[in-house]
């Protein structure tokens, strides 16, 4: 969620990068790579940890509200597919402003439950790391957050810089109580957290799911336009029985119903519940468009997906 030394993405602005070389990065042939080193920061990272990423404070460690005159922000998202039962769950934080949402998509019931809160905290995560817990408005959910793989991702962002982590969890188990109904059914769980002190306008293009290809094997994906979208060292990932593969660039459509990679392949969306947000506060804008759904298509390698659920999403920020 590799080998350094790509120029930034033609999606994102590189206004500010320090670093040496016309495109602001080292080639990777000007340095020989000691895994022991600390990490050049002004180059995208993609590892295990965070343990070379030496100089700047990245969680569990507190970070300062500005940096260079970019605002901190920091979000905490965990999304779980599964043939019956989709749901999502974030805390959002922008600066010192806090919001925290949740969604259940019953695919069975067609039915879509949701609801977004600034005081109080109707999701839980880190009293427990390896659980997600919805309590609000008559609706409870647990998700188990065991993970199969995970990774960080750095990259400068200007004179600052962005971190994340990601981590798939395969037979993630989700308990979910709506409407005084209770349903236990497995998948698989996503968990991306994400902080730093991202430009004042942000957008991004997502796109992640699992399930099933035609020989039987466990498949995931995520894929991304935005964020840790460089050409090396991306968060971009193809998982094959919980193996992870990074992904080279990709593309999705106008309406982002089919993402195309480069190596081979695309994907088709079929979007059955949408999550709307349009937040305007103080100097805060924000676009928001998550969708709940199934997936067709070929993933790279020529792999086919028999069946396949998940999430895309469109986020257009001013923060």
């Amino acid at each position: 969620m590799g080998g350094a030394g790509s120029a930034l993405s033609p999606h994102r602005p590189r206004d500010g990068v320090t670093s040496q070389g016309g495109s602001g990065l080292i080639a990777p042939e000007e340095r020989v790579d000691d895994e022991s080193d600390p990490w050049p920061l002004d180059q995208p990272f993609r590892g295990p940890n965070s343990d070379r990423l030496i100089g700047i404070r990245i969680p569990p460690r507190h970070l300062w509200l500005f940096r260079r005159r970019q605002l901190r922000k920091r979000w905490y998202y965990v999304s779980f597919w599964s043939p019956e039962l989709l749901l999502c769950a974030a805390r959002v934080e922008v600066g010192p402003l806090v919001q925290r949402y949740w969604a259940v998509w019953d695919r069975q019931e067609r039915q879509l439950t949701k609801h977004t809160r600034y005081l109080r905290r109707p999701v839980k995560f880190h009293d427990d790391p390896r659980l997600m817990r919805i309590d609000d408005r008559g609706v409870r959910a647990e998700v188990t957050l065991d993970p199969s793989d995970e990774f960080v991702v750095y990259r400068p962002e200007g004179r600052a810089y962005i971190w994340s982590r990601k981590a798939l969890c395969v037979g993630a188990r989700a308990t979910v109580t709506v409407g005084g109904v209770t349903r236990e059914v497995e998948g698989v769980a996503f968990v991306d957290d994400n902080a730093g002190y991202h430009f004042r306008h942000t957008r991004w293009r997502w796109s992640a799911g699992a399930g099933v290809d035609t020989q039987g094997r466990m498949v995931a994906w995520n894929a991304i336009v935005g964020l840790f979208d460089t050409k090396l060292n991306s968060e971009r990932t193809l998982w094959i029985d919980g193996v992870p593969a990074e992904l080279e660039e990709v593309e999705f459509s106008e309406d982002l119903a089919v993402v195309t990679f480069k190596e081979g392949g695309s994907v088709r969306f079929e979007r059955e519940a949408d999550l709307l947000k349009r937040v305007g506060l103080f100097v805060i804008r924000s676009k928001y468009d998550h969708a709940f759904g199934s997936y067709s298509g070929t993933l790279p390698g020529g792999i086919e997906l028999r069946e396949a659920f998940g999430v895309r999403e469109r986020q257009d920020a001013l923060w």
